[in-house]
């Protein structure tokens, strides 16, 4: 059942909401396309819920859903999916991080496929060669956003900070 545990809703901590957040706004044309903090969102984050701001907020203020779109939040959801599997284990977070990214290219890029590629053997392949820039692009992002997530997680843990009792500290000018 402990390990079932990892796998249930829970409230996001302000960390999680304050990334989700700035990865929302980052995605409004402030980085090349497909760099982005998403998967580092889904990966990093104990809820899904920020992760499901992130995809679902951006899209319907933007318009990003296409007959395909189902194939590309299931590769968003393999980021929660495999955070989940990790644990708190810095290697394996290292290690997992690329392979949820490549999982996230064969999903989104076979809606891709179905939707605007004929389905042969050569649209398929044309399809993922042709997406083999935003591969990169998306590499790039999980990795640059997903070591600052790690460290961070990483950091607080052994700091044992909490951001959840945090509050602001005023200072008074007398």
């Amino acid at each position: 059942m402990k390990k079932l545990k990892r796998f249930l809703p829970s409230k996001p901590g302000l960390g999680q909401t304050l990334f989700a957040g700035l990865t929302l706004i980052l995605r409004f044309g402030f980085l090349p396309p497909n760099v982005s903090g998403v998967g580092a969102v889904g990966f990093a984050s104990s809820s899904i819920l920020p992760l499901i701001i992130t995809t679902v907020g951006f899209d319907l203020i933007k318009g990003g859903f296409y007959s395909g779109f189902w194939w590309t939040y299931t590769g968003f959801f393999g980021y929660w999916i495999f955070g989940r599997l990790v644990e708190k284990s810095i290697k394996k977070r290292l290690a997992l991080l690329p392979l949820a990214s490549l999982l996230f290219f064969a999903l989104s890029n076979f809606g891709v496929w179905l939707s605007w590629y004929p389905h042969t053997l050569q649209g398929l392949l044309t399809c993922y060669t042709l997406a083999l820039p935003f591969y990169r692009n998306t590499l790039i992002g999980d990795l640059v956003f997903g070591s600052v997530a790690i460290a961070a997680m990483h950091l607080l843990s052994s700091k044992n900070i909490s951001l959840a009792n945090w509050k602001p500290k005023l200072i008074k000018n007398d």
